[in-house]
C-alpha cells in the first residue's frame, strides 16, 4: 500500500476549468480521517489515493467538509481536531478543500456580522495551516439539516460573499438547497434577500435520485435567478442509500435498490444536468464501524470494512456505478481495479454495460 505519509504536499490550488461533469469529482465524508481508525495507516485511505485520486483514471478532485459555523468559540475543541485532521489529510493527497457551515448543536448566529466574525476565523485557521479554503458554502441545507429561514440563511451567503471572496480568495457556493417539495416558496425568499446574487449554485438531490425522478431538481432550479439560465449547479451532496424511510415513503432496500439509484444518479440525472461538481456522501464509516440501516439512519456508505484490518474493504454493488462502470483503469499490483469493475448482478441492472 503506498505510505501516505510520504506523499507529497502538492496540491493545485487554481479554480477549477468550469466544465460541465457527467461522474462523481468530489467526496463529501465526515469519516475521512479515521478510515480504518486513522487516515495514514488505512488501507482504504491508500486504495482510495492510487484509484480514485491520483491513479491513472482518478476522478476525485475535491474534498467537502461540514463543519460548526462557531467552531473557534471555545466551545468544541474535539471538532476543531477533527477539522484540522481533515484539513492535512485531503490536501496531503492533492484534493482541494471545500467547506460548508452549519449548526449541529441548536445554536446559530444571532447576526449577519456575527456569523461573519465566526467565519474569518475560519478561514483564517485555514489559510494558517497552509491549506486555504478555495469554495464555501455558506450555509449546509438550510431548509433541512441546517434549520435556518430563507432571509436568514441569505444574510448569512452575503456576509460570506463581503468575506470570502475579498479576504480569502475563496468562492462562495449559494443556496445548498435539498430538492424537498417545500422548497420553491423557501428558494425564491433566499434569492430575493441575496445581495449581491453568486453564480455557483449548491443543491443536494436527494429526493430525485431516491424518487429516480428529474423532478425535485427541476423546481429547485426553475426558481433560481434567470430560471437557472446560465447558472453554475454543483451537486454539493448526494449519495445512494441502502435503506431509508425517505420522505415518509419506504424505499426498496438492499445493495440492488442502493446500486440501481446510485446506476440512475451518474446514468440519467448526470448526463442530463451536468453540474459543475458532485460530491458524493459517504464512502466509508469511520474506525471500521459496519454500515447498517439501524445505527446509520440513510447508510449509503459504498464499502464495508473487512473482518481482517489488512485486507482490502468490501465494495457495495453502488461502488463501481459511482466510479463508473465503463471507465478504462490501468492494472494494479494487487488487483485493486477488480474492486470497481461490474460484476453479473450489476451488469443485470445497466443492461450489460
Amino acid at each position: 500500500m503506498l505510505s501516505l505519509g510520504l506523499l507529497a504536499l502538492s496540491a493545485s490550488l487554481g479554480a477549477p476549468a468550469g466544465a460541465a461533469t457527467t461522474y462523481v469529482d468530489g467526496i463529501s465524508d465526515q469519516s475521512l480521517p479515521a478510515w480504518d481508525g486513522g487516515f495514514y495507516d488505512s488501507y482504504f485511505a491508500g486504495l482510495f489515493n492510487d484509484v480514485w485520486v491520483n491513479g491513472p483514471d482518478s476522478r476525485i478532485t475535491f474534498a467537502r467538509y461540514v463543519v460548526q459555523w462557531n467552531l473557534f468559540s471555545g466551545k468544541y475543541p474535539k471538532y476543531i481536531s477533527e477539522f484540522e485532521a481533515w484539513l492535512n489529510d485531503v490536501t496531503s493527497i492533492d484534493l482541494r478543500p471545500e467547506i460548508a457551515l452549519t449548526s449541529y448543536d441548536g445554536v446559530y448566529p444571532d447576526s449577519p456580522s456575527e456569523y461573519r466574525t465566526r467565519l474569518e476565523q475560519i478561514l483564517a485557521r485555514a489559510s494558517a495551516m497552509g491549506h486555504p479554503v478555495r469554495y464555501l458554502e455558506a450555509w449546509n441545507e438550510p431548509n433541512d439539516q441546517g434549520a435556518e429561514s430563507a432571509s436568514n440563511a441569505a444574510r448569512f451567503t452575503n456576509a460570506a460573499s463581503a468575506t470570502c471572496e475579498a479576504d480569502y480568495g475563496c468562492t462562495v457556493i449559494a443556496g445548498d438547497f435539498e430538492d424537498s417539495p417545500n422548497v420553491a416558496g423557501y428558494e425564491d425568499q433566499y434569492v430575493k434577500d441575496l445581495d449581491p446574487v453568486p453564480v455557483n449554485w449548491g443543491v443536494h438531490p436527494y429526493y430525485s435520485v431516491e424518487e429516480e425522478s428529474e423532478a425535485p431538481f427541476a423546481n429547485v432550479r426553475e426558481h433560481l435567478p434567470n430560471g437557472g439560465v446560465g447558472e453554475r449547479i454543483w451537486f454539493t451532496e448526494i449519495t445512494a442509500r441502502k435503506c431509508s424511510d425517505f420522505g415518509g415513503n419506504l424505499v426498496e432496500n438492499g445493495e440492488v435498490g442502493q446500486a440501481r439509484r446510485a446506476n440512475w444518479l451518474v446514468n440519467t440525472l448526470l448526463e442530463n444536468v451536468r453540474p459543475e461538481h458532485v460530491f458524493y456522501y459517504e464512502f466509508l464509516l469511520r474506525e471500521r464501524r459496519q454500515p447498517s440501516c439501524e445505527s446509520e439512519g440513510s447508510d449509503g456508505a459504498l464499502y464495508t470494512p473487512s473482518a481482517d484490518p489488512t485486507e482490502p474493504d468490501r465494495p457495495r454493488l453502488a461502488a463501481s456505478y459511482i466510479w463508473g462502470a465503463g471507465s478504462t483503469m490501468g492494472p494494479y499490483d494487487d488487483g485493486r481495479n477488480a474492486a470497481f469493475m461490474p460484476n453479473a448482478a450489476q451488469a443485470t441492472l445497466t443492461g450489460g454495460r
